[in-house]
């Protein structure tokens, strides 16, 4: 087939350049985002039940559903938080299943276990869809006299137009109002008139939910039916409730109704002025840029909508940091092309250099071609794999390139030559690429989030070292051909390459001075290479050990959180301190708080911090060249704590790679959450005197306190009167009691009631309050209720059905988790004694302990198949063995480029690891490849090494030259997640070179004597 493809050179050139075309136009149309799109398996189903406590919520709502869930085995993972008056429950699914078909079941199984809830309790809502990322956000401002209706109504206007962005799928409003309907009750009119509660809102469900007449079906026509219902405010003044002396009662005479703003839950403060934070979300698979430059001219529509006093100012926007990232990667890109053709002319003529230089862009289009069939799109982690495959796909056209020289320095003629210098490599070409292949395929099965965010990586090196087969094996001999043919007949071919005579006497000294005197010794050569590798695994305890590298970025987070129970004004008047102290920082650039919400989901599948009442979330942009984000954060964690000791700081940064959590999260299970609690304080403070700690906190809180009602059953009884008759009451006093929906042109608004209490508090107000009695007068509400105060839970946490708090520590400075963790574990362990009780160590360091596990199973995995691989070629056992030890060497090799540069042992550098596996054995495949074919040319095993090394040692040094060429401006680079995967490949790849052209020789000679002697 080679020959006749190299023959057939015009067939052959014409399908390579149709295969191009459809790759570069394939390349071109790719999404463009920062990191790849990972969709995890996660939902939340979100549950609420209106005036309920904590331990209510539980019992009746989130150990309900639970239960109905626990049979659905491929749930992996169930958590929820029982909090008051809402449940949430979010449930992970195992790797690999049907998500769609899991979903539905599990919507189906909340539906049966809502059946058995309370009557007020609303139905279980499940959104699946949490990895929805946010491209750009923008801050609305506005003065004292602006018109909030009319930014309300704008907001909503542009919510109806964002379906006409092919690339955005929705916005959301953060800080904006919603409005609704109050009946405020005049209670003292009310019981004049005779009206009781119930009566009051039987008239309005009555009149708000009425059921849809349907249709007259007649012979002749089908009439649809239409009820006119009210539809103003002013409508519903006039609805009837009773009669009191032959005249009607009706709402407005007992009660006034509004259209007013709801209280709001969330505040948002953009440098200090009150702001509404819109955030548009992209569509799944949609391309960064181009969604904003969608966007940018529907935002250009939307200012000239603005009333008079409002501004918008762009927060932030994916689009930004993306064209960032890819001038920058385009930079690297072009400098690692630039290096490795200035490598491949140093030891190979034009022409070879020009054949190398086509395989780049046809290698790289050809690969291309089955990106959009994958799911990769372009982003940072497979650019890079592109950069790294640039270094590496140029080793086949090297060797076969250099083979054709070396036929034509015998006297080849060029075609001859290239058909004949193809095949007596082309073996060890496609065999070294399956070695690639096998390498690089077993990490597309890495389980979790990392394996998603890493799966672009083995995808693109795979298709590009494929297709890099084919140009290698076909196009590069068609080329080179075509080449020398033209150039006619030359006497005498001079060294290839501008350090071709260089190259030539390197070779020549390697294999008649080293190889020689290797021969002679091969078993003193081989102890010395192995003792030299062994050394540098020493080394690993003298490395750092860090899951995925900080990020250099300038956006910062910052959570502030204050007791629980603390209100939204509070938090607010307290969050404007923080906020202060903040603007006035020397590197801060710009604050936005988020009061009561999180900071939009921009950089990952959720936002930063969490949301309530009594949390604020800190969103800052710091000047890079003035501190380090790590700086940053440290000096905040360590100050906020001083400066404010009443209230708990969080400050964090983007991790450069999946979300882990916290570094560290300590579990304590059991049943009883009172002595949860106990432990949990212990855990705090076992943790909190560790040195390095800077925050530590829990996901419960301190106890709420509460008015506690407790009722008097035989005043109640004597009255006819229930614990519903007190608790409607009680609501009215307090948060109001929701009746539904009001239908207004154009609106749908949500109606609440409430009790007018005036100027006077809830107290005051319960203590004047009477009720209707059986008896026919009225009873006071004191009278049949005694008040106390009490403390109830904020919330209920459970992991896996199992009531669970989890402490969270943050440390600062120097010391790094797996030390904090050293100190202090044997104390941790001592705090579970109880039976029914225990402590799990989770948090980062668990993560980073699952994913290396998972890449140690990998890599074992590649060294099985590429020893497959490496056996069939050479039917040996040996030959194999004596092939990976190469990757041994490789393996010390980066770990002693680790340890020099004190680049961190994490995900990345592991990647590098594995990666070395499949590029290293290259080499070693082409030498013992070529010493068997002169064993088989007649030479005895001490000469047919010494020649085979003098004929491998330039495509040998030059493919390690431009692979190192290609991976310098990653390890190099300014890329904090990629430069230990460079750093490792590099520092391997020049070790293992050395040692390989010493010990692989000594080796192969040492495999012969031991045969010999067997036979």
């Amino acid at each position: 087939m080679i020959s006749w493809l190299i023959r057939k050179r015009k067939i052959t050139i014409l399908f390579f350049v149709m295969f191009m075309l459809v790759g570069a136009l394939s390349f071109l149309q790719l999404p463009q985002r920062e990191i790849p799109e990972i969709s995890p398996s996660v939902a939340q189903v979100t549950t609420v039940y209106p005036g309920a406590s904590a331990e209510l919520v539980e019992q009746n709502v989130t150990n309900l559903m639970e239960e109905a869930l626990e049979p659905i085995q491929e749930i992996s993972s169930l958590s929820s938080v029982s909090n008051p008056n809402i449940s949430l429950i979010t449930i992970e699914l195992e790797g690999g299943v049907d998500a769609d078909r899991i979903w539905n079941e599990i919507r189906q199984q909340l539906t049966n276990a809502a059946s058995d809830f309370p009557d007020d309790v609303h139905t279980p809502t499940l959104n699946s869809n949490l990895s929805i990322q946010g491209l750009a956000t923008y801050q609305l401002t506005f003065n004292e006299e602006t018109n909030l209706t009319e930014v309300n109504d704008l907001i909503d206007r542009w919510s109806k137009r964002i379906v006409q962005l092919e690339d955005i799928i929705s916005i959301s409003a953060q800080g904006a109002l919603d409005k609704e309907v109050l009946v405020e009750i005049d209670y003292e009119a009310m019981q004049e008139a005779g009206i009781i509660t119930n009566q009051l809102i039987g008239a309005l469900n009555g009149e708000l939910s009425t059921l849809p007449p349907g249709e007259w079906r007649t012979d002749e026509y089908n009439y649809r039916v239409e009820l006119d219902t009210y539809e103003s405010l002013s409508d519903l003044e006039t609805l009837a409730l009773g009669y009191s002396q032959e005249e009607v009662i009706r709402l407005g005479d007992i009660a006034s109704i509004n259209e007013v703003f709801q209280a709001p839950a969330e505040k948002v403060f953009y440098n200090g002025e009150e702001a509404i934070s819109l955030t548009f979300y992209l569509k799944e698979g949609a391309s960064v840029t181009k969604a904003q430059s969608e966007l940018d001219q529907f935002v250009t529509e939307m200012e000239q909508d603005l009333p008079t006093g409002v501004e918008m100012n762009l927060l932030y926007s994916q689009a930004d940091l993306v064209e960032e990232l890819f001038k920058d990667l385009a930079i690297s890109f072009a400098i690692a092309v630039a290096s490795v053709l200035l490598v491949c002319s140093l030891g190979l003529n034009v022409s070879t250099a020009l054949s190398v230089a086509l395989a780049i862009p046809v290698s790289l289009s050809l690969g291309a071609i089955v990106y959009p069939f994958v799911g990769i799109d372009l982003n940072l982690i497979s650019l890079i794999a592109i950069i790294i495959a640039l270094g590496i796909l140029v080793d086949d056209g090297i060797v076969v390139n250099e083979n054709i020289e070396r036929r034509l320095q015998l006297g080849d003629k060029p075609l001859h030559a290239a058909i004949n210098g193809t095949k007596e490599v082309a073996v060890s070409v496609v065999t070294s690429t399956l070695t690639v292949v096998f390498t690089f395929l077993p990490l597309l099965l890495l389980p979790g989030e990392a394996g998603a965010f890493i799966r672009p990586l083995p995808v693109v090196l795979i298709a590009t070292m494929i297709a890099s087969t084919f140009v290698a094996l076909f196009l590069i001999p068609t080329f080179r051909s075509i080449k020398e043919s033209k150039k006619g007949r030359q006497q005498e071919r001079k060294s290839a390459g501008f350090l071709g005579k260089a190259f030539d006497h390197s070779s020549t000294f390697y294999s008649e001075n080293v190889v020689r005197r290797i021969t002679r010794r091969p078993l003193l050569t081989v102890i010395i290479g192995f003792l030299i590798g062994t050394a540098a695994y020493g080394l690993i305890p003298f490395i750092p050990l860090e899951f995925f590298p900080d990020t250099d970025r300038e956006e910062v987070f910052l959570e502030m959180k204050l007791a629980e129970g603390t209100s939204l004004a509070e938090t607010e008047r307290q969050a404007n301190v923080v906020e202060d102290w903040l603007e006035n920082i020397e590197y801060v650039e710009s604050v936005t708080s988020y009061i009561g919400t999180t900071v939009p989901r921009l950089f990952g599948p959720g936002g930063g911090g969490v949301a309530g009442e009594h949390v604020a979330n800190f969103f800052v942009f710091i000047n890079k060249d003035k501190i380090t984000t790590r700086e940053t954060v440290d000096t905040w964690n360590e100050k906020l704590v001083e400066l404010f000791p009443d209230k708990t700081f969080t400050a964090s940064m983007i991790e450069s790679g999946p979300p882990v959590g916290a570094p560290i999260a300590i579990e304590i299970r059991g049943e009883s959450m009172e002595r949860l609690g106990e432990m949990a304080t212990e855990v705090k403070t076992i943790l909190a005197a560790a040195e390095g700690v800077t925050t530590v906190n829990d996901d419960v809180g301190v106890p709420l306190t509460a008015v506690q009602f407790v009722p008097e059953r035989d005043e109640l009884e004597s009255h006819g009167l229930s614990s519903n008759d007190l608790a409607e009451t009680l609501r009215l006093v307090g948060e109001g009691i929701p009746i539904g929906q009001l239908q207004t042109p154009g609106e749908l608004l949500d109606m609440r009631m409430i009790i007018d209490k005036g100027e006077l508090d809830s107290q005051e107000v319960l203590a004047e309050l009477t009720l209707p009695s059986v008896q026919g007068d009225t009873v006071s509400v004191a009278d049949l209720v005694s008040m106390e105060e009490a403390t109830t839970a904020p919330s209920i946490p459970h992991q896996n059905m199992v009531r669970t708090i989890t402490v969270r520590a943050y440390p600062g400075g120097e010391r790094s988790t797996d030390e904090i963790l050293n100190d202090t574990r044997d104390s941790l362990e001592e705090v579970v004694a109880d039976n029914g009780y225990s402590l799990v160590i989770g948090g980062e360091t668990s993560a980073r302990t699952d994913v290396f596990i998972d890449i140690g199973k990998i890599f074992i995995v590649v060294v099985f198949l590429i020893l497959i691989v490496i056996a069939i070629q050479f039917y040996s056992l040996t030959i194999p063995v004596l092939i990976m030890s190469t990757v041994y060497l490789a393996v010390a090799g980066a770990l002693l480029g680790l340890f020099i540069t004190q680049t961190g042992l994490g995900f990345m550098s592991m990647m590098g690891a594995v990666s070395l596996a499949g590029i290293v054995v290259r080499n070693g495949i082409v030498l013992i490849e070529f010493i068997e074919q002169r064993r088989k040319e007649g030479a005895d095993p001490k000469e047919a090494v010494i020649v085979a090394s003098k004929q491998r040692f330039r495509p040998i040094v030059l493919t390690t030259m431009t692979s190192i060429a290609g991976l310098l401006p990653i390890a190099l680079g300014n890329s904090t997640l990629f430069k230990p995967l460079g750093i490792a490949i590099v520092s391997g790849l020049i070790f293992s070179t050395v040692l390989t052209l010493i010990i692989v020789p000594a080796l192969y000679l040492l495999g012969v004597r031991f045969r010999s002697k067997r036979i």
